[in-house]
């Protein structure tokens, strides 16, 4: 099957449901224990440390297959990027180079979550409970404070398709409003630093839960756009420019 570009930009495309994949098996009950939470922050120090001695091989293999999975989210990233980089043609590329800034931040988040899982359980035996209770917080805040870049990404998405005044948009108008409505669905999640208990603890409906489906759900709809439009030629390059071969 010979390779084109075209096709390279369709697999980075599928790289989203990839990443999907990869994430939710490394935070399962059987791998890391967060979606759904296996620890709040009402547990006891001694109940932390408890769950990462007893879960200790599967908390690293998650960390591994999550820190695998983390390489195709900024593949994913960098065709959205790419695909909405000739809206800005001839002008200075800001919304371009907001996400390609979003995406790394993204990106290092996941890659950054995963390697702290790996940490708290390579030497939980030996760490200190109190500590690992203390870790453990910082995992959890880690992974759910980032809700800002992942808003401003998808702003920058939305207005990138709404500038798009080609005969051949890129993505139907409906996406961009989808961007701008995860942009604000999931930014719940940002209160969960002043809870210890209840729906906005970060073991929560409304601070991991509720963030974590609209994330996935907006990763999807992103990712069949993307195949769609690549599939279809549909927007990803002018008529008088020359086709993906």
């Amino acid at each position: 099957m010979a390779l084109s570009h075209k096709k390279v930009h369709i697999w980075a495309a599928y790289s989203g449901w990839i990443f999907t994949f990869g994430f939710l098996l490394a935070v399962c009950p059987l791998t890391g224990g967060t979606i759904p939470a296996l620890l709040c922050p009402m547990n006891t120090p001694e109940e932390v440390k408890g769950f990462f001695v007893a879960n200790k091989i599967g908390i690293l293999w998650g960390a591994w297959l999550g820190m695998a999975a983390s390489a195709f989210y900024y593949v994913w990233g960098g065709a959205i990027a790419a695909l909405l980089r000739r809206t800005e043609n001839g002008k200075p590329p800001i919304l371009t180079y907001t996400q390609l800034g979003a995406i790394g931040v993204a990106v290092f988040n996941s890659v950054f979550y995963f390697f702290w899982m790996a940490f708290c359980a390579y030497r939980a035996e030996t760490m200190d409970p109190v500590m690992l209770r203390h870790l453990n917080d910082f995992l959890y805040i880690q992974l759910e404070f980032e809700v800002f870049p992942l808003s401003l990404w998808a702003v920058a998405i939305g207005f990138a398709i709404l500038l798009d005044k080609s005969s051949q948009p890129v993505f139907p108008r409906w996406v961009a409003w989808a961007n701008f409505w995860y942009a604000g669905l999931v930014m719940s999640g940002q209160f969960m630093i002043f809870f210890h208990s209840g729906p906005f603890a970060y073991n929560g409906i409304l601070a991991l839960y509720w963030p974590a489906f609209v994330f996935f759900t907006w990763l999807c709809v992103m990712s069949s756009a993307m195949v769609r439009a690549l599939k279809n030629d549909t927007g990803v390059i002018e008529a008088s420019v020359e086709h993906y071969t």
